[in-house]
């Protein structure tokens, strides 16, 4: 599975970090509520949900990757434990609320990571998912990591039956990301067998920040979360967001 770690130039560090911004927006107060973060990779978003919520769980399915994220968010309300998402060691009805960002297409058998989810969430319980806006079950991802991407009448079955209440939302860049996914594709179409992947990524980005600066846009590092656009409904260009309620 892809675990980024934090990189403030990172364009899909950004986009990942905005899923959590978006998602706490979501949820309303967590002050005095649980919140289990479903396979938290690298820690980060974790400690992000720490600074404004009770307690947070974040698990992952790696140890190494566990212990690491342990030692680099000491926050006292996290914590992060290694733990298969299909097989969840939490009593039912554990979490006021899940946060589930871009792991769904990761798991083979989705269905009982569905219901994995739903049994340890409390009534009216919420959890926000995110998933790659997809062809279809029958076609095979172009990223090498997923399973299978939805489409969204099959995201929709296979959430639907679990909760009350389905509202339905997309992802996708806005206008300043844009502006340097365009200048760092520029970059991309000048190396098509992938040399850049020899100069270490600190420099990769520093040129593609003078790419976009040259084309009149925002340096990688200027790159913030609402540079990132929700909006309610799904468009072909969009990730597809349930925010379900128990």
């Amino acid at each position: 599975m892809e675990r980024r770690a934090a990189s403030p130039t990172d364009t899909q560090h950004v986009v990942n970090l905005s899923g959590y911004v978006w998602a706490a927006r979501q949820l309303g107060p967590l002050e005095q509520r649980c919140v289990l973060d479903l396979s938290c990779g690298t820690g980060y978003g974790s400690d992000y949900l720490g600074a404004c919520a009770g307690r947070i769980v974040g698990i992952d399915c790696v140890p190494d990757v566990v212990a690491k994220s342990r030692a680099d968010y000491p926050r006292s309300n996290v914590t992060f434990l290694a733990m298969d998402a299909c097989a969840l060691a939490f009593r039912d009805a554990s979490f006021d609320c899940i946060v589930s960002q871009d792991t769904i297409e990761h798991i083979q058998d989705d269905s009982r990571f569905v219901s994995e989810v739903t049994r340890v969430l409390k009534p009216n319980g919420m959890l926000v998912i995110f998933t790659p806006h997809g062809k279809g079950r029958g076609i095979s991802p172009t990223d090498p990591y997923h399973i299978r991407e939805y489409t969204p009448d099959e995201f929709k079955a296979l959430l639907q039956p679990h909760f009350s209440i389905v509202r339905w939302y997309g992802r996708r860049q806005g206008h300043r990301l844009k502006a340097v996914e365009r200048s760092m594709d520029t970059l991309r179409n000048l190396d098509p067998i992938g040399l850049r992947n020899c100069v270490p990524r600190p420099i990769r980005h520093w040129l593609g920040s003078l790419m976009s600066q040259a084309q009149g846009g925002p340096a990688l590092h200027e790159l913030v979360p609402d540079d990132i656009e929700y909006r309610e409904g799904v468009a072909d260009d969009t990730n597809l967001i349930g925010v379900c309620t128990k």
